[in-house]
């Protein structure tokens, strides 16, 4: 995979690694169903019931979640926040493309308005269970490395090992 020169991929648990003070805000890929059953999505809600809580209580039409996201800080020995962005409607039939790459690309702007100077981690989002396309999911999270770093911060893709 190709990597523009401001995002950063290394390899571990981004949760772990959020947990050890890597990252201020954790941005992970959720259907608009309220699920967070498979993936990273389950770790989420297994590790912290709290991001599954802010994810049940958004308030919105399943459709209208879309573009959008919830969520919630952690508050532990290294504070962060963890992000639900809602960047797929459904997630079945498997096997299939269901990332909106629209609703993704309104996320990430928002993200950068709002927080630019933090430091986001990313898991490979969209690319394993939602089935979408890597590279054009990258090259997403390399233009929002570029907003984000003119601002202070900074973007990492992890790939998971545990």
């Amino acid at each position: 995979m190709r990597s523009g020169p401001m995002l950063k991929h290394i390899k571990g648990d981004l949760l772990a690694l959020a947990e050890r003070g890597k990252f201020d805000m954790i941005v992970h890929g959720c259907n608009c169903k309220n699920t967070m059953g498979s993936g990273i999505a389950k770790q989420i809600k297994d590790k912290y019931p709290e991001a599954y809580k802010a994810d049940t209580e958004y308030d919105a039409l399943p459709y209208q979640k879309l573009g959008n996201f919830s969520r919630v800080k952690i508050y532990s020995s290294t504070n962060f926040t963890i992000v639900n962005a809602y960047t797929q409607y459904d997630y079945l039939p498997r096997g299939q493309d269901h990332f909106e790459y629209a609703s993704f690309a309104v996320i990430l702007q928002k993200l950068a308005h709002y927080w630019g100077n933090y430091d986001f981690g990313f898991p490979y989002i969209g690319m394993g269970l939602a089935g979408g396309d890597s590279e054009c999911i990258i090259s997403m999270l390399e233009e929002f490395a570029v907003l984000v770093e003119a601002k202070g911060g900074s973007t990492t893709l992890v790939e998971y090992v545990p």
